[in-house]
């Protein structure tokens, strides 16, 4: 999983113009021809609404505490992500240079057995 953590280098959204939320747009768009040229399937991905606007579960000695917002604040900025198949990390590495500079984490899907 490929997960856009943080805005990095990349203004925020509202704050650009047309022209340049296209460019930014334009590169989302290079990332998916690279993956497919490369044999990297993106099987899911998508924009995230901001963190103001999460549900946060927490659950402890039986209890269950709903509330309003992002769970950790390191992760109010998490913006999207792609889950991707991809033969190895360095290769998604690589690819991912093609995405607009935001903050990433990348984080492998545990089968569970």
């Amino acid at each position: 999983m490929l997960l856009l953590t943080g805005d990095g280098d990349v203004p925020a959204w509202e704050g650009l113009n047309e022209s340049e939320q296209a460019a930014l747009m334009e590169r989302f768009e290079q990332f998916q021809s690279e993956c497919d040229a490369s044999g990297v399937e993106i099987l899911a991905g998508e924009a995230l609404q901001g963190g103001e606007s999460a549900t946060t579960v927490c659950r402890s000695g039986g209890a269950r505490v709903v509330s309003e917002g992002p769970y950790a604040a390191a992760y109010k900025g998490l913006g999207g992500f792609f889950l991707v198949e991809t033969p190895n990390l360095d290769l998604l590495l690589k690819l991912s240079d093609v995405l607009p500079p935001y903050d990433m984490e990348f984080r492998p899907v545990d089968m569970m057995g």
